[in-house]
């Protein structure tokens, strides 16, 4: 079974140290939890409108409305927000390996 994190090759040395970056293998993780926890928010919404409904029912309309724009917005959003995140590891990555490229070339 594949793990959701992996941990191999990772040291007090280096996550005290920050010789390796952390954040990239668990970011995964951590926006599925969110992913989850806007959907919950969006179907709490959406079903409280219903109980709105004897009461006001452009009320609840509205507050119907709004549940799904907490899904789908919420979730593009999350979905930019960890991408960019993403990008920003990806560029430290490739700038360590320009570096590492550029310290092996100059002791040759």
């Amino acid at each position: 079974m594949k793990k959701i994190v992996d941990t191999s090759g990772l040291s007090f040395k280096d996550f005290f140290f920050f010789d390796k970056m952390f954040t990239p293998k668990i970011i995964t993780v951590i926006y599925w939890i969110s992913l989850v926890f806007i959907v919950f928010s969006g179907l709490v919404l959406i079903f409280s409108s219903f109980l709105l409904m004897r009461y006001s029912f452009g009320s609840a309309l509205l507050g119907i409305l709004s549940g799904f724009v907490t899904i789908i917005g919420g979730s593009i959003f999350t979905r930019i927000g960890y991408e960019l995140i993403c990008v920003l590891f990806s560029i430290n990555r490739n700038i360590e390996k320009l570096a590492l490229d550029k310290s092996t070339e100059d002791n040759q």
